[in-house]
């Protein structure tokens, strides 16, 4: 899979290029996962057939079972933007055919209150 930053950045204007420069841990915690096969289709299995936000997975797999720090606090309201743009961009554009509807989440940790899951069109 190739992660193209410059069509993200172009395609989500704004949130994607704050994100970068100001919460980068989180988009490099984010472009590590893309390298990551097996933990990649374990979120879009619980995706595609539970329905789970691939954010909520990531979010839950990094905090509770890697027991990374990152995600113990509250997020500003441009990481939390900026994740969902990654997760958007990654079903939308190189998995392709997808579309997304939000659902609530609420992990009172980091403040992310709604996530989007990805259904085929």
């Amino acid at each position: 899979m190739i992660w193209d930053e410059e069509s993200f950045l172009k395609t989500y204007k704004g949130t994607a290029a704050t994100f970068i420069e100001e919460d980068n841990v989180y988009y490099a915690l984010f472009k590590e996962l893309l390298q990551d096969e097996e933990l990649l289709a374990h979120i879009r299995f619980a995706n595609d057939v539970l329905g789970v936000p691939p954010l909520r997975t990531f979010v839950l797999y990094e905090r509770d079972f890697l027991k990374r720090m990152v995600f113990q606090e509250k997020m500003s309201a441009a990481a939390k933007r900026g994740l969902g743009a990654c997760f958007g961009y990654l079903y939308k554009f190189i998995y392709g055919g997808y579309d997304s509807e939000q659902c609530w989440f609420n992990d009172e940790k980091t403040g992310i209150k709604t996530a989007s899951y990805f259904y085929k069109k």
